[in-house]
């Protein structure tokens, strides 16, 4: 819970000569603004301009939307901050889909990815930001198992 939730985020860059801004950072996929206009990634990171020649930003970490960006060595932002654990515990629920059906795995990545924003939702209150998941979860085991004894 470190991190404000907006979804346009300035960075504090020590030595960036330009502004420097995050877009989308409540969504799965941020992009980096320099002087207002989006840059292009290289190689896991961003060039952004500083008094010295062009210096990179980096982006680490594996789960879509809660990246962290570093600069210089130093996090200056986690993608997904003010998230808490149980959040991202619930998020993955439909991980349960495929260990009990296993071709439910496309559904189970769609459901993952659509909780993503819930999960970031600061506007959600947070025990709908828990619950919703696991809600999702459950309605489309059910769903699925309507479907599998019908077809039978």
């Amino acid at each position: 819970m470190t991190e404000p939730a907006e979804n346009r985020t300035r960075l504090k860059l020590e030595g960036a000569t330009a502004k420097v801004e995050l877009d989308g950072a409540l969504g799965i996929v941020a992009k980096v603004l320099v002087d207002g206009n989006r840059a292009a990634p290289k190689r896991g990171g961003w060039a952004i301009p500083t008094h010295k020649g062009d210096e990179r930003l980096a982006v680490k970490g594996l789960m879509p939307g809660f990246q962290s960006f570093i600069w210089r060595g130093k996090v200056v932002h986690k993608l997904g901050g003010h998230v808490g654990l149980p959040e991202k515990i619930t998020l993955f629920s439909p991980a349960l889909l495929v260990i009990l059906i296993w071709w439910t795995v496309p559904i189970a990545l769609a459901l993952f990815f659509m909780g993503v924003p819930i999960v970031k939702n600061p506007q959600m209150p947070r025990v709908l930001r828990i619950l919703l998941p696991l809600i999702n979860t459950v309605a489309v085991f059910f769903a699925v198992i309507a479907v599998v004894t019908m077809l039978r």
